[in-house]
């Protein structure tokens, strides 16, 4: 039990798993995977928590490859667990993508966990990465080049949790054998046609056998000492945000020296589960710097834009102007409009722009859609109309946001530009009776 209790501490330790939890598991059917199934089996005795298996097959091993298929199915109905199976041609994806088989044989599992993820309704996502492959990593990355982050290695980070990345997979393979439990080897492991193959076959072995003999453990140990610089030059990016928005605000940016600029575009871009490397975030420091409107690729269909003072991720090739939407909001009540959320409420007073006290009556029936050209509202605290898109170009609101921006309308009267301005027609005052206050806020994760 001395090894479980270890993956029960650290589950503790980092509050890796709670009540109520739904986890997909990635489920290759090797001993990384079948050993974290096992530990999750016994966690059960300690947490309520509910296991979804996900098997990818590569296409890539022959006969091998629908064996272990099997082996998974097989363990899912062994443990009357629900498990889910794809398959994906790797080589085709490779192609397609002009990435290489590593690269493809990744994003292809890491897609079908979050679709799996969102059918079962699941909140988390594990993964069975172990100490050596941690070790690995550190030395992929650091060859390759990296941040100070990347040299974490691959650490439990937002839905992803690794719950076993702290032990060696000699410890692994021991439990696993002294217990007598079953699982599948993949032989490709032991080929070192690949770069990370190599690094564990040829360039470790090489080290320890000719430098030191404890490598590996030094390593560890110098993975946890930038995990800890890490965490005491921890960088929280929606403090750099624009008011009740995800917009990074440049000007905020701008006031940190250039490695805390790269920790807060690091941790934007990952809040997205966009997988950051060096050329990313070297370009989104360029785009941070340059003037003018300006845009870099981000791969996995998203963009980060620069407009304005601001910088904004959104996914690519979107013409939101051609996407009409129109809602309809029955006071009281709350609707969703494009990635909004409009609510009215009973309320005695309204608190920033995100509020909007009107004279609204129970039962009244109102508009939400986009902007139309020719809109016009009266701005609270005015008595001449303005055209919406002056207003939205005054706040500097990015040109594609303009066209999603909930346009509140009564009977054909803009009454508020959701966030920005009400009218002062629709302004309610203090002599008025039972008021209906509008509010508006972006749901927890940008989606489009």
């Amino acid at each position: 039990m001395k090894i479980f209790n270890r993956v029960l501490n650290k589950i503790k330790k980092e509050n890796l798993i709670e009540k109520g939890d739904r986890i997909v598991l990635g489920f290759s059917g090797g001993p990384d995977s079948v050993f974290l199934l096992e530990m999750f089996l016994k966690l059960k005795g300690y947490y309520e928590f509910d296991i979804v298996l996900a098997h990818v097959n590569h296409l890539l091993r022959g006969e091998d490859a629908f064996i272990d298929e099997e082996f998974c199915k097989n363990t899912g109905k062994k443990y009357n667990l629900p498990i889910y199976v794809k398959r994906i041609d790797i080589n085709e994806k490779s192609k397609e993508e002009n990435i290489g088989l590593e690269e493809a044989g990744r994003k292809g599992r890491y897609d079908f966990f979050h679709e799996i993820m969102e059918k079962e309704d699941c909140n988390k996502i594990a993964l069975a990465h172990n100490l050596d492959d941690q070790i690995e990593t550190f030395l992929f990355r650091m060859i390759r080049g990296t941040s100070l982050l990347g040299l974490e290695g691959i650490n439990s980070r937002d839905l992803y949790i690794r719950p076993i990345n702290d032990l060696y997979k000699s410890e692994i393979m021991e439990y696993l054998n002294s217990n007598n439990i079953d699982y599948r080897l993949d032989l490709t492991n032991f080929e070192n046609e690949y770069t990370r193959n190599s690094i564990r076959l040829d360039l470790i072995p090489f080290i320890e056998e000719r430098y030191n003999p404890k490598f590996k453990e030094k390593i560890s140990t110098l993975i946890r000492e930038v995990r800890n610089i890490n965490h005491i030059l921890k960088v929280d990016w929606k403090e750099y945000t624009e008011e009740n928005t995800n917009f990074l605000s440049i000007e905020k940016i701008n006031r940190e020296d250039e490695y805390i600029q790269r920790k807060i575009l690091n941790n934007y871009l990952s809040s997205f589960s966009i997988e950051v490397t060096r050329e990313k975030l070297m370009g989104s420091l360029k785009i941070l710097k340059a003037s003018g409107s300006k845009e870099i690729n981000l791969g996995k269909s998203y963009i980060l834009k620069k407009e304005y003072n601001k910088i904004f991720i959104e996914k690519r090739n979107l013409d939101r102007k051609k996407e009409v939407k129109e809602v309809i909001l029955e006071i009281p009540g709350k609707v969703e409009f494009f990635n909004y959320i409009i609510e009215a409420k009973l309320s005695k007073e309204s608190t920033g722009k995100n509020e909007f006290l009107t004279t609204l009556k129970k039962g009244d029936r109102i508009s939400i859609r986009n902007r139309k050209e020719g809109d016009r509202i009266i701005p609270t605290g005015m008595e001449n109309s303005k055209k919406v898109k002056d207003i939205l170009i005054n706040e500097k609101i990015p040109k594609d946001e303009r066209e999603i921006i909930p346009i509140v309308t009564f009977e054909e009267d803009v009454i508020w530009i959701a966030g920005i301005r009400g009218s002062e027609k629709y302004k309610a005052s203090e002599k008025d009776g039972e008021r209906y206050k509008l509010s508006v806020r972006r749901k927890r994760e940008w989606k489009v």
